[in-house]
């Protein structure tokens, strides 16, 4: 059963790339080594990413396959984040019921919660009385996620590219919605803070690592650099929410941290054109990962990146 919890952790969420071998099946062992690797620094787990995790490249097969593999592995060590988004309200909710049907077969230990990017499948019209109903289908508790760059992905014309305001205020009023990762600019993250602030215990998530070295969040930040660089990322996430205040004392820590922020941005602005391809690439030069093998629907890495991936792996003695 999983475990029962009112309130989202806070920290440091490592949106976990998905091992493949061939046929775009997942490689367990390799799962199995990758969770013992970014284990060290995260506070969270995310599973099936829609960037990172190529959840929108892999079939809904496949993504069952990852979750149940890596849920047989965690077995409660660290709060697990599954993202469900699909193309189609019947495929999310699907792909809900078969992994929730796994989790309580399996009498699974620790704590689990959703995360699901509506406006990718669903207009703002009607999203309140879709998550009522999805609500009373599930034990766990639901985070949602906006990211318009993700519903530009669609490629088809829509009127709005996030969730509205006024219907997040009102998602916010259902119990089991407990947070939001949010990437987009400033003045829209502030609006949506200000339409859940009358919920206490609501998490508010940085979805974008660059937003939250600038300027984080008071929560945490879902950091794919943390497949590669766990400790990196753990030291800034809790200098970030204030939990080295021992640390802080001492003179050099702000040097540290900052020199430290410097080398997750260098790499972000790499990784950062082709999420799940150019770090599944580093991974595999520095040796985390047996292959840099990514779903047959993903764009690979080009030479040039590549060449960009060496040089910045032997810059920071990753290789």
């Amino acid at each position: 059963m999983v475990a029962d919890t009112n309130q989202l952790p806070r920290g440091l969420i490592c949106p976990l790339v998905t091992p493949l071998k061939t046929g775009d099946a997942v490689d367990v062992s390799v799962l199995d080594r990758l969770i013992d690797h970014v284990g060290v620094g995260v506070d969270v787990l995310l599973l099936c990413d829609v960037f990172w995790g190529e959840g929108h490249e892999l079939s809904p097969e496949t993504r069952l396959e990852m979750c149940c593999a890596a849920l047989e592995i965690i077995q409660g060590r660290w709060p697990v984040f599954i993202t469900i988004t699909s193309h189609s309200v019947k495929a999310t909710r699907d792909l809900l019921a078969h992994t929730e049907a796994f989790i309580e077969r399996s009498d699974y230990p620790g704590s689990v919660f959703w995360v699901d990017y509506p406006i990718y499948y669903h207009s703002n019209r009607g999203l309140p009385q879709l998550y009522e109903s999805m609500a009373r289908d599930t034990r766990i508790g639901l985070i949602l996620g906006n990211h318009e760059g993700l519903v530009e992905l669609r490629k088809r014309r829509i009127k709005h590219k996030n969730i509205r305001t006024n219907v997040l205020k009102r998602l916010s009023q259902i119990e089991k919605i407990q947070g939001l990762v949010f990437s987009g600019p400033l003045k829209r993250s502030i609006n949506y803070q200000k339409a859940v602030r009358h919920r206490r215990g609501f998490r508010f998530f940085d979805g974008d690592e660059l937003a939250f070295l600038r300027q984080p969040s008071s929560d945490g930040v879902v950091a794919g650099g943390a497949n590669l660089l766990p400790e990196a990322w753990r030291g800034i996430t809790w200098s970030c929410l204030n939990r080295y205040d021992i640390q802080q004392q001492y003179a050099d820590h702000t040097s540290q941290i900052l020199e430290t922020g410097m080398m997750l941005q260098e790499f972000y602005e790499l990784y950062s054109q082709n999420p799940a391809a150019i770090l599944k690439r580093m991974l595999h030069v520095a040796g985390v990962l047996p292959n840099d093998r990514t779903a047959s629907a993903t764009r690979a890495s080009t030479a040039s990146q590549n060449r960009e991936i060496e040089v910045i792996c032997k810059k920071y003695d990753l290789v």
